[in-house]
């Protein structure tokens, strides 16, 4: 597991809330496509198609970053158009799927008119609103009466993994959720949706494994033991026995990596 700090100034994790600024939006590409190449990732988009069922009509997956659920709910004939705050995720995505509608906005001030939308898709977004409040007043505003909202975050509280110092794991998951803006969105969304007016409020957990050792360090391990490292949360002693026990486990083809996500969905009184 590699602990250098990316070339984004202070890692992944508490940059996605602009990509554009970072000086290195390619870093967050490569983070997003990685994401969608792994078994979880495919595993939670798909659970948010199920969810939104039958919903026809127009409608948005917000922060679509590098494009991939966009192009799959247009293969299943839903008209989509994917909405990304920063430029470079849009041109990323354009790129890969020129047939797509994508465009650059944000989930507080949405491109479409009062009840454009029937349905609004967003994954592992609301990680990094520290008030989702105003997104999900927005997302009330564009939707139609009866329409579908979907939302996919973890909460990263729930990462467990097969590691003999659980005391080092406690210190990085620690630190990492106090480098996301929203690290419980997971278990949060369903009174910030009531809060917000929306009602048929139905929350669906699912469990993520993550067995291949490097995948889970490229996805979770490595920025959560970057942001550790930078408050000074666990020690560089402490760090390196942490990666080696990991990496001990892996060799022996026991490595075992687990979050919960929550595929929250409700409906637009």
């Amino acid at each position: 597991m590699d602990t250098t700090e990316p070339r984004t100034a202070g890692g992944l994790a508490d940059r996605f809330d602009d990509v554009d600024a970072s000086g290195a939006p390619e870093d967050f590409v490569t983070y997003l496509r990685k994401t969608e190449r792994s078994e979880g990732g495919r595993i939670v988009r798909e659970a948010t198609y199920r969810a939104l069922g039958t919903t026809g009509g127009k409608g948005a997956d917000i922060g679509c970053g590098a494009g991939r659920a966009v192009a799959d709910l247009v293969r299943l004939g839903r008209d989509a158009v994917g909405v990304d705050s920063s430029q470079a995720m849009v041109d990323a995505a354009l790129a890969r799927f020129p047939h797509c509608r994508i465009v650059q906005g944000s989930a507080f001030d949405l491109p479409f008119g009062d009840g454009e939308l029937s349905w609004y898709r967003s994954e592992r977004t609301f990680l990094h609103f520290d008030a989702p409040a105003g997104a999900l007043s927005e997302a009330r505003r564009v939707l139609r009466p009866g329409g579908t909202i979907v939302l996919a975050d973890p909460d990263l509280d729930s990462l467990v993994l097969s590691s003999r110092f659980p005391r080092t794991t406690a210190a990085v998951k620690d630190a990492f959720c106090s480098t996301v803006p929203n690290p419980h969105a997971g278990t949060r969304s369903a009174y910030h949706l009531a809060d917000a007016g929306f009602t048929g409020i139905e929350v669906v957990p699912v469990l993520v494994t993550m067995k291949d050792h490097a995948s889970a360090c490229d996805l979770v391990l490595e920025p959560a033991l970057t942001a550790a490292l930078a408050r000074g949360a666990v020690s560089e002693g402490a760090a390196a026995l942490w990666k080696d026990d990991l990496g001990h486990i892996s060799r022996r083809n026991v490595f075992t990596a687990t979050a919960t996500f929550f595929i929250t969905t409700a409906r637009r009184r």
